[in-house]
């Protein structure tokens, strides 16, 4: 498993991956950015620990035990 760090609304985030997703990181951040808007996503990112992502989807963790997982197109 890979990870990379970005910065998303000024918040550093760890987004975890196969080395097979690798370059599905910039659409996790595309995604992740999409739906902050949502409730729930955005409660879940404000208590974010750290994100996988997949080729088809985003799942956020959060360090209260929450997560979320969005679709991604």
């Amino acid at each position: 498993m890979l990870h990379t760090k970005v910065v998303i609304e000024e918040k550093e985030v760890l987004i975890f991956f196969e080395a097979m997703y690798q370059e599905y990181s910039y659409r996790a951040v595309e995604t992740i950015t999409k739906y902050l808007n949502n409730a729930q996503i955005r409660e879940v990112f404000d208590n974010l620990g750290l994100v996988h992502a997949t080729n088809t989807e985003v799942t956020l963790f959060s360090l209260n035990g929450e997560m979320e997982t969005i679709p991604m197109y």
